[in-house]
């Protein structure tokens, strides 16, 4: 081997190594977001469907007055919307072209899920549905939804962690839903955050990955 091949590979090895690195760094920067986002939803949860089980007139115990109570929800459930948008666009810095394109028109089927759900859950509403079921109906049905847009989130990018959060919204949304009102609030309290902080520490033990493995993500 001459010294200019010597040189060459010496040179290829550190463009690896620097390549190597700088995957490493990425992938510990997501999975710290990943984790923070999941932990920012169980305590939004945990509080916001705490107040409403603590509601008068909405839960199972009377204590605090029900505006209070749908205030502090939507307090934190609009909290940790905007930390999620935050979130994505500080991920999403610096991709450009087809997954940028991608990231948009998924970030519209947000809004336009949660929108369409509305109006369709206030018509019903509106043709006689009953307060008893319209209490049991939004929560499941929302979470249902957010459930969806994770499934095809996590498919779109092949995210193990946002497929894995999304067969967990849609699982707790269907066994709040047949536990029945009020006793749901408690679970979307107690089994919602739980789940999702199960995710968390698993990403964060590296035992369910970001991203697909990359022999994986080759095929």
């Amino acid at each position: 081997m001459t010294t200019d091949d010597a040189s060459a590979r010496a040179e290829a090895e550190r463009m690896f190594d620097l390549m190597q690195s700088q995957r490493r760094s990425t992938q510990s920067r997501l999975t710290r977001g990943y984790a923070v986002l999941l932990a920012v939803w169980a305590a939004a949860w945990a509080i916001g469907f705490t107040t409403l089980w603590l509601g008068d007139g909405i839960g199972g115990v009377d204590l605090i007055p029900a505006p209070v109570a749908w205030t502090v929800f939507g307090v934190c459930i609009g909290a940790a919307i905007v930390w999620s948008i935050v979130a994505g666009i500080r991920t999403g810095a610096g991709i450009r072209g087809r997954s940028r394109f991608q990231g948009m028109l998924y970030g519209w089927s947000w809004t336009i899920t949660m929108v369409g759900t509305w109006l369709l859950l206030f018509g019903v509403q509106r043709a006689g549905l009953s307060q008893e079921l319209a209490a049991l109906l939004y929560p499941g049905a929302f979470a249902l939804m957010v459930g969806g847009l994770y499934l095809a989130g996590g498919a779109l990018w092949r995210a193990p962690v946002q497929y894995a959060l999304g067969v967990v919204m849609i699982a707790v949304a269907v066994a709040a839903t047949f536990v029945g009102a009020p006793v749901h609030y408690l679970v979307y309290a107690v089994a919602g955050p739980v789940a999702m902080l199960v995710v968390a520490v698993l990403l964060v033990r590296g035992l369910l990955p970001v991203e697909p493995r990359r022999e994986q993500a080759d095929d």
